[in-house]
């Protein structure tokens, strides 16, 4: 009986992994060549997504509040998340359309490798977890919370960012 439970085991783990890849893998194909093309830009609906993802974040965070020592980790998480996507914004080209002024943004190739790579990070680090945390006594669900916080702080700052260059832009344009 216990080679066929370690079997399952083997099997169940393999298709926990494979599962999300093949879902994520047509998805972020679409994602990325959709990015890559240039589109409208509308400043004054940029500040929806960073409301929803930071508000969605801070419920999540806030569910089961952390503890005074693990404070240091999500500031840490935010730090990190706030600088990438700071950076990932400044990677954000934008530009007026010559035919009708409308703002244009573009992603860069540089911009468009943080993706997959949150990605695969993410999913290293949640096998990670699963097969190390309890022999190395982490606390999973504080772990959850740093990746959690750090993809709000960076995707908000990259919205925040790219916000700011397109006002300036347009009122260089005015």
């Amino acid at each position: 009986m216990t080679a066929c439970a370690d079997r399952f085991s083997t099997n169940t783990k393999f298709l926990g992994l494979l599962i999300p890849i093949v879902i994520i893998l047509p998805f972020l194909y679409l994602r990325l060549t959709r990015m890559m093309k240039p589109r409208r830009l509308k400043p004054k609906s940029l500040w929806i997504r960073p409301a929803m993802i930071s508000a969605a974040a801070s419920v999540w965070v806030a569910a089961s509040p952390p503890r005074a020592a693990d404070l240091v980790w999500l500031i840490s998480a935010a730090t990190i998340g706030i600088g990438g996507g700071w950076y990932w914004g400044k990677l954000t080209q934008l530009h007026l359309n010559p035919e009708d002024g409308a703002l244009m943004s573009k992603a860069s190739m540089a911009g468009m490798i943080v993706l997959p790579l949150l990605m695969l990070v993410r999913l290293g680090i949640r096998a990670g977890i699963q097969l190390e945390a309890r022999a190395m006594g982490l606390n999973e669900a504080m772990l959850t919370d740093d990746l959690i916080v750090f993809t709000a702080a960076l995707f908000s700052t990259q919205g925040l960012e790219v916000y700011l260059r397109a006002e300036r832009l347009e009122k260089q344009q005015a």
